[in-house]
């Protein structure tokens, strides 16, 4: 079995894979999508020794050193910078803010990892960000256990619910949004109010939904009535996505695709789980979605399946909005081991 903490970081990177040849993808929009986007980066990065070689497809099966170096190399490729310290400081602008990251811990089959979420917060801290000020949260613990996530909501990082851990969410009828991201009431501002957003999704199906959840649908996680959205899903996600406190305060997006859902299921199942060990890195969430998206139909074809559905018609619906751009004719989708 190999032993990732035998390997020195020089070594490791000689081994991470498809960082740089063919990773970056630019992406522009066509004629066709509005958008006030002029071109948009994503980064995909893989490493076939980001998990144990067990099979095992939970985040204990992550191998740590490896998944760190990843993400920070995805990070510093992402943002053009040699220096971790730089590139953070690239995404976020004020260390002295306050982060939220939002994962997606609702199915306990597949979920964001501990793992991958460590190297952000390590490189947000390393750039001088107050652990205090970080606030990991989803609308529900499900798979907090199998996720490797601790709740807090005492000294240092904050991880929890939303409710009842920070604040709860707006109860007006066309405010449902968590107090986090939209700073609370007028009179009485959220102690947990953020300033900067990062998106951790995971890769994941979704039949007879929104045929994918990547980055916007996660935030059905951050608000506290998605089950009566679900008819109007197409439409609504990208509503969702462009509202300011969510649009304007995305910073980074980092899926966790280092296992792959390819088939919607519910509750503990992993039969429809692969390993993929990959992450894509962006601020564009149509991209993202759109390129993971694609994965997942890559995937589904080599067991045999038919493409997803319904077909997620949210992402170009996103992109006529102006939330990012997607051009097939334009993306080089590296999607290789």
């Amino acid at each position: 079995m190999f032993n990732v903490q035998k390997l020195n970081r020089r070594e490791l990177l000689a081994r991470l894979c498809l960082l740089v040849a063919g990773a970056v993808l630019n992406i522009s929009p066509s004629n066709s999508i509005a958008g006030n986007r002029k071109n948009s980066r994503l980064v995909t990065i893989s490493h076939p020794q980001a998990t144990d070689g067990t099979g095992g497809k939970d985040n204990v099966n992550l191998n740590d050193d490896v998944v760190k170096l990843m993400v920070d190399e995805g990070i510093k490729a992402f943002t053009g910078k040699n220096n971790l310290v730089d590139a953070w400081s690239a995404i976020i602008p004020d260390p002295d803010k306050r982060v939220a990251i939002k994962v997606n811990c609702k199915i306990e089959g597949i979920y964001t990892k501990a793992k991958v979420v460590k190297p952000i917060t390590d490189g947000l801290i390393q750039y001088g960000v107050n652990p205090d000020n970080i606030i990991i949260y989803d609308a529900t613990e499900n798979a907090f256990a199998y996720a490797g996530f601790i709740k807090n909501s005492g000294p240092g990082i904050k991880v929890g619910e939303v409710y009842p851990d920070f604040g709860g969410y707006h109860a007006s009828l066309f405010n449902r949004t968590a107090k986090l991201l939209t700073g609370g009431y007028i009179f009485f501002e959220s102690p947990y109010r953020c300033d900067y957003l990062i998106n951790v999704p995971v890769l994941k199906a979704m039949d007879s939904f929104a045929g994918v959840t990547l980055s916007m649908k996660n935030h059905y996680g951050s608000i506290d009535n998605p089950q009566t959205h679900h008819e109007d899903i197409m439409t609504y996600i990208p509503y969702l996505n462009s509202l300011p406190f969510i649009r304007e305060k995305t910073r980074l997006i980092v899926l966790d695709g280092i296992f792959i859902n390819y088939r919607w299921v519910n509750g503990r199942d992993q039969s429809y789980v692969d390993i993929l060990n990959k992450l894509l890195i962006s601020d564009d969430p149509v991209a993202v979605d759109y390129v993971g998206w694609k994965i997942i139909e890559k995937k589904r074809q080599e067991h045999g399946l038919h493409p997803v559905s319904p077909e997620p018609v949210y992402i170009q619906n996103a992109a006529n909005k102006g939330l990012g751009t997607i051009n097939p004719s334009q993306i080089n989708l590296n999607l290789g081991s």
